[in-house]
Formats: C-alpha cells, structure tokens, sequence
C-alpha cells in the first residue's frame, strides 16, 4: 500500500483549493509546480560544503542498504525546552556531558542487543543525527546482509521490548516507568523526515498537511494507530488537514518524526505533519477574570495578610528601637568604647561651633544673639538656677510614677513655662532609669501637617513605624474606584487616615507591651528558681510583674494636647487620648501629658471617665529667680545692671520672654529699649489678631468685649469673675464661658478656677498687661475703642427698648388693660431705664471725643 519517494517536496509551495460536491464538500488539491528535493540538493553541494543533515535538514540513506529509525527518550524531555541553556553553559555542562553522541550510540547498541538475541556483527550504525527537542534520535543503520529491512527492524524491536521487560524487575524502574512511560522505544522511519530545529515544540496534537488528495478517518486511523493510542481524530472540514489527538506526547513525538513526507497512493498524497501549539489554560488567570467579585476581594486579603505577617514584625522591632532607644549615641556616651567615636565628634563640633562665634563676632551677624544663647543653654549651673523652684515639682512626679497607681498624669501652664523641659530633661532625662524607655509625640507637628499623607508619615517617624508606604494610599483609591467600577462594590484596600493611625497604634500597643515585659522571662525564672528553693509554688503573672517593677513600664508623653485646632486633624486628639487611655487600663505604660489648653482635659475625661488625674501646674519663675537668671545669661560684667531690675517687672517669669529680652541686650539694645520694643510688639500682636479679628466667624468674641477686658486687666493684676458678669457685654452666661475659654486657648488671659469653678482671670502673659497699658494709654486707640464700647452699650440697650415696645404693643390689644396694669407699669420704667443710660452713653461719647483720657475712669462706675 505504501511506496516510498524520496524525492518529493516536505512542505508544497503554493496550493489552490477546487471545490467539487457530489456528496458534501470534497477538496481536489492541484500543485501548480514542485521542487525536487535531490535535485535542490544537487543545485547546492556545487556551492555548499556541509550537507550534513543537522545542515540540510535532509538525512540521506541507501534504501536496498540502509534504514533509518527513531529513538524516543535517549535525552531527557526537559533538556529541549531551555532555549537559553548557551547563558547556562556553565551549569548545564555536567548534564551535557552526559549526552554526547557517542554516549547515546552506546545507549542504543546496549537497548538493541539482548544476550540471548544479539544483533549480527555487520549491523553497524553508520550515523546519529539528536533531536533533542523532541527527546529523541534519528539512527541510521546499516542492514546486515543476510536479513532484509523488515527482519532487521522486528529483531531491534523485539530487543528494546525484552530489555524493558528485564528493567522492570527494578521495581523502582517499574514504576517510574510505570508513571512517566519514559523507558525507550524505536519506529521505523517511513517517510522523509524533515529534521528542523525550529520553535515548534512538541504537544499530543498533529496536523496532517495533505499535498494530493486526503485520507479518510478510517486511513488515517490504520496508519498512525501503530504509534500509540489516538484519542481522536478530526477529518478536513474546511481546511485541507486533518487533526490527529493522541493520548500521549510521547506517541506524537514518534509519529510526526516517523511519517512525515510520507507518499501514499502512488504518490498521489503526500503527508506533512506538524505539531498543533498547545494552548495552555491558566485557571488562576480564567477564575481571576470570570469571577472578579470573589477573586479581587480574596486577592487583596491574601495580599494585606502576606503584608501583616511580613511587615509587622519589622515595624514592632523599630518601635521598640524607638521606645528604648537602643541605638541611641546620647545613651552610650558613657560607654568606654563609644567615647572612641564620641569624643572626637563633640571636640570637631567644638570646633566648628567656635569658628561660628569667630566670624559672627568679626561680621557682627544677627545670629550672634542666637548663638549666644545656644552656649549659654548649654550650661547646667546657669539653668538650674531657674529650674530650682521647680524641683519639688520634678520629686512629686517621678513619686508618681514609682507609686505605679494610675499614672495618667497632666502637666499644665501656660506658653512659654518650659513644660516640655521640665518633663523631658528634668524629670525623665536626668533619670537613667525612667529615660530609658521614654516615646515622645509631638501634637502639634501632627496637627500642621499639610496632606493625610504627611500625617501617617509624621505619625510613624513619631512612633518609630517604619517601613511606611503613604503613596499606597494614593494608589488604592484609584483600585477601589475601578474594582467597585467593575464589581459593584468597594474591595476595602483603600483605608481612611483615622484607620491607619488607628492600625499604627495598635501595633504601637504590642511594641510597648513587649518592651515593658522584656525582663518578664528572666525574673519568672529566677522567682521559679527561688521559689522551688523554698518549697513554694507561686504563679507570677505579668500584671503583677509590671506592678511591682513600675520603671519597666514605657513612659508616653504627649506634648501640646488641645482641644481644637483650626486644622483637619483634629480627631489625633481624641485618637491618642483613646490610646493613652487603653494603655493605663491594661496597666502597660505611664502617660504624661504636656497642656497649655485646660479645656483640652474635657478629651481626657471622656476617654476615663472614672480616673482622677494626677495635675501638676506650672506657672511663671518668680522675679529673684527671673533677675538671677538674665545676669547669669548677660555676664556679671554686664554695666546696665542696674536697669534689669525696672525692666524685668513687665516680662514676669516667663521663660520665652526672658530668652528675647536676653537676645535683644546682646545684639546692642538697652535693657529700656528692649523692653519698650517687646511690649510694642505685644501691643501690635493684641491688636492684630484680637481688636481686629472680629469680622472672622471663627472668633466667637467682639472687639468691645477685648477692650473691657485690656481695660480691667490695664489697672489690675486679676480681675474676678463675678466683676466680669456686672459688665452688659458678658451677661450671657454660656457665651461668656465660650468666649473667655477661646481667648485663653489663644493665651490672651489665663483663668484660674476654684473646684473647678471659674473664679478669676489674668492676662494670659505677664507682658500682656504692659501691652494693654500700651494701648490704653495710647489717646487715639483709646478714643477709637472706648467710643466703640459705648456704641456696643447703646445698641444693648436699643435692642432692649425695641424689645419692650413690641410687648406692649401685643399688651395694647388686649380689652381688659386693667389686669395688665403692673406689667405695663414694668416695661414703661425699663424703657425709661435703658433711655436714660442711652442718655448716659451718648453723653460720655462726647466727652470722650472732646477730652481723651478724662472719662477713663468712666467704666469702672458704670458696672
């Protein structure tokens, strides 16, 4: 049935379809013109000197002579798939070696030849052409002369079945073969194989090229069935080729290398095989597609855990950097080996600082004030003169925190009292004990931040949270707006800033709770030893732990706590004082909080409701100290010391203020003029931002109300509560409360409160007084605001008489007026009573205009 030709073309050149239907579709195939292969080949060996078949891609043979066969699995199956093994020379040499040709002509003479059935002695293999691709070999034989091709062929295959037979004695070999089919087998080559290296990579599925007319199913099954089991078989339909789907790879592999150009029907067919690509389906990638509601969703929660599991506990590790500052060169200064490095740096340092002071001396530069008072800070005896007034103070809180009972502790006063130096210096710096696990955050650096970005990272570089990723929050909102584009709903991996600081804390949390227990082990162990020492069995808890050693507990200090900010990160207040809050309930950590603000304690009373805090306040140094300080600051050489005393009066004890006092003195000014200057500034400060801030809707105060107040507080050093109320811009007694509360927040006045009730207000700086002075005594301002505060009393008591009047317009209309008699009496003598204060008010408008400061005494009588 088949005739072998050796001369005809593996792949037709160009082939047109003529359509003919007696019974379905048939396709006639008509070549309109054919290549020779031998003579191509003939046309080329007069120019090429290789022709080997690695080369031509062509494996010539004798056919009376000679046969061809090939081999499956002498090379192992992975090898044909690393395209990029010549960049993995190196590594792939050892398996390399193990393939070289002559190895697997040894390969195949030993699957060839039996002991009891050897091949004769004249049946040589002439040649070896790899096709490491497809795992296998062409192998060319030459046929002994007292056997024809087809004995030879039996004899071969009857050898490679009886050695595999043999092999599966080994029951591992058994099976592995068993399992992967990989023992080798041997067909004979019937057509002309077209041996091409090509990125055509072997797969169960044929197409059947057919060159000349096509075969039925029924022949094509007869004559690829011999090659291994075929699954199915799909006959040209539209397409001049028929599929072919075996079971295995291995079956493909042995049939496209054994019948491709093959000729049928007396060279009426031609057959050309190729492999059919498979078309891999990745059901990850389908699923993902298909089923996007539950395939993003359960993306990003795979993701955010493999996040936690990885990024948490390197954040926690820096947190309790952070908290115990363990790599701190300020902690290890003392160390013997550190001074090495630390000395050297301070002595450069020194250095540099020195030639600052050299050309700012030379230069006459402003920044001599400033760097004057870096070294003069820098000496401890000069300070400490200030801070011995406080160091009562300093023992009541450091007992505190030993005693180890609800350390939620408040340290407040007002701007300027070194209450952040008061804690972190000299309470917790000069401790080395209580230093030593110390976390500081500053309120106000959160609050200014520009962007929610720029608060988590604030946040975190505060905490110690790192790494932090903020530019994943610009990226997940654009995620979240497409997923809940395509699926309907929000995939949840874009989180509100309120929920990222609140996951910052949480892990914050575990950092402080594993610093404060990070002796826990050591002491359990040792009690343990004690107590088996003593027959006693007493289980230590780490509550009891943490209680009876306080000093391992983590100290958080909140600085600049307030109430309200004019920000959008308001909500870090009640946040952190939630957050304190857990800590001292689960007795983990000493919280101390630094306040200007008293109304910013409402926060921390909603947070624990049922805790008494612990309050230390701060107020001003007094005069002594104040004078003892800014000479120590000027030098005992300084000449206008007689002057410091008349001018220390107005600036009080607060510590900003003596610092600018001092500065100005040092870059040439006289103690008067320095004073003069500061109080001028001061005036300019009241009367830009509290006189003329009252058109703002934010400012919940007038104008005539700060003038009664600068006015009180010009002649007195307190004024009462009560005096305030007499007052009729301060009769209101909820907005009153509201508007002194604001104006102490914004430090103009300080109130004192007595049992918690306000009993007295002062001014929120002791320059403010000098300043009101300033501006009251000034004839311009005071004509200016007094005439506007007589103007505010006018339209308090128009608004009144207006009110009265459209009373007894309504009382008017009623029949019996006799019933109404006293009350009409009533609104008659108020009416007549604002008239005459109208009167009144009018009357010292002009006096006011005509005299100046001859009615200044006027206010007083009128409350």
């Amino acid at each position: 049935m088949y005739s072998r030709l050796s001369t005809r073309l593996l792949v037709p050149s160009r082939i047109s379809v003529a359509k003919s239907r007696p019974q379905g579709f048939r396709y006639q195939l008509v070549r309109h013109y054919s290549w020779d292969v031998e003579n191509l080949k003939q046309e080329n060996n007069q120019i090429d000197t290789d022709n080997s078949a690695e080369t031509t891609g062509v494996l010539e043979y004798q056919h009376q002579t000679e046969t061809v066969l090939y081999f499956n699995h002498l090379y192992p199956f992975a090898i044909s798939k690393l395209q990029f093994q010549k960049y993995f020379r190196f590594l792939l040499s050892s398996v390399q070696n193990r393939y070289t040709n002559e190895k697997v002509i040894e390969q195949v003479e030993k699957l060839t030849n039996t002991d009891t059935n050897p091949l004769p002695s004249d049946a040589k293999i002439v040649d070896l052409v790899p096709l490491k691709r497809d795992g296998g070999a062409f192998v060319k034989y030459q046929i002994p002369q007292n056997m024809t091709s087809k004995e030879f062929i039996n004899q071969i295959e009857s050898n490679i079945k009886e050695n595999e037979l043999d092999s599966h004695k080994n029951i591992f070999k058994f099976v592995q073969n068993l399992i992967w089919n990989n023992h080798p087998t041997a067909h004979q080559v019937k057509g002309v194989p077209w041996i091409e290296d090509l990125s055509r990579f072997p797969s169960s599925r044929i197409k059947v090229i057919f060159e000349g007319d096509p075969l039925t199913e029924e022949e094509l099954y007869l004559l690829f069935r011999r090659y291994g089991l075929i699954t199915d078989i799909i006959p040209p339909k539209a397409d001049p080729f028929a599929t072919i789907i075996f079971r295995g790879i291995k079956s493909a592999i042995s049939a496209k290398n054994c019948v491709t150009g093959l000729s049928l029907n007396k060279g009426k067919t031609v057959l050309h095989l190729q492999y059919i690509p498979i078309k891999r389906v990745n059901y990850i990638t389908d699923f993902i597609v298909n089923h996007q509601r539950i395939s993003i969703p359960t993306i990003l929660a795979i993701i955010a855990t493999v996040a936690v599991l990885i990024f948490d506990p390197i954040r926690q590790f820096f947190i309790e950097l952070k908290i115990g500052q363990t790599y701190s060169l300020e902690k290890y200064k003392d160390n013997e080996y550190v001074k090495v490095i630390y000395s050297p740096f301070q002595t450069v340092k020194g250095w540099i600082t020195t030639g600052y002071n050299y050309i700012d001396d030379h230069l006459n530069s402003t920044c001599e004030e400033i760097i004057g008072l870096q070294q003069s800070s820098g000496d401890s005896e000069k300070i400490n003169i200030l801070w011995n007034e406080r160091f009562e103070r300093i023992k009541q809180l450091k007992l505190w925190i030993h005693e180890n009972i609800n350390t939620f502790m408040i340290i407040k006063g007002p701007k300027g009292s070194g209450k952040q130096e008061f804690v972190m210096e000299h309470t917790l710096g000069n401790d080395p004990v209580l230093g030593k696990k110390v976390l500081f955050i500053d309120c106000d650096n959160l609050a200014k931040s520009r962007s929610d970005n720029s608060l988590i990272q604030n946040f975190a570089n505060q905490v110690g949270y790192f790494p932090i990723f903020t530019w994943t929050n610009s990226v997940s909102q654009f995620i979240d707006l497409g997923v809940q584009s395509v699926t309907g709903q929000k995939s949840g991996l874009s989180e509100s800033k309120e929920t990222q600081l609140k996951n910052i804390l949480l892990l914050a949390t575990q950092a402080i709770r594993s610093v404060g227990l990070s002796g826990f082990n050591d002491y359990q162990k040792a009690t343990e030893r004690r107590n088996r020492h003593n027959g006693e069995q007493v289980v230590i808890k780490e509550d009891d732990y943490l209680q009876q050693f306080p000093e391992e507990k983590p100290i958080i200090v909140i600085d600049k706590f307030m109430k309200k900010t004019d920000g959008n990160h308001d909500f870090i207040y009640k946040l952190l004082s939630d957050w304190t809050a857990q800590l001292i309930q689960s007795n983990l950590a000493h919280v101390i909080y630094i306040t200007h603000d008293v109304g910013s304690i409402q926060h921390l009373t909603d947070s624990l409701p049922n805790q008494v805090f612990k309050t230390i306040s701060l107020s001003d140094a007094s005069e002594k100290s104040s004078q003892q300080y800014v000479i120590n600051q000027l030098g005992n050489d300084f000449e206008a010391k007689h002057e410091i005393d008349t001018c220390l009066k107005p600036l009080g004890g607060r510590m900003l203020d003596l610092q600018a006092f001092v500065r100005r003195i040092k870059s040439g000014e006289t103690p008067k003029d320095a004073l003069n200057e500061m109080v001028s500034q001061a005036a300019e400060q009241v009367t830009t931002f509290f006189l003329n801030h009252t058109d703002n809707k934010e400012f919940n105060w007038s104008s005539a109300q700060i003038w009664t107040i600068m006015r009180l507080l010009s002649d007195k050093d307190e004024i009462s509560f009560e005096e305030m109320n007499k007052c009729p811009l301060f009769k209101s007694s909820n907005e009153t409360m509201m508007t002194l509360s604001t104006l102490e927040k914004n430090d103009l006045i300080s109130l004192k409160r007595d049992k918690g009730i306000l009993s007295s207000i002062s001014t929120g700086r002791p320059l403010y007084k000098a300043a009101f002075q300033d501006l009251v005594g000034d004839e311009k301002i005071f004509k200016f605001y007094e005439v506007d505060y007589y103007t505010n009393l006018i339209n308090i008591e128009n608004t009144k008489i207006v009110k009265y009047e459209e009373e007894v317009n309504k009382i008017s209309q009623l029949n019996d007026l006799s019933l109404l008699k006293e009350r009409l009496n009533y609104l008659s003598d108020k009416i007549k009573g604002s008239t005459y204060k109208i009167i009144g008010y009018e009357e010292r408008i002009s006096k006011i205009e005509k005299t100046g400061h001859e009615s200044k005494s006027i206010l007083n009588k009128i409350f």
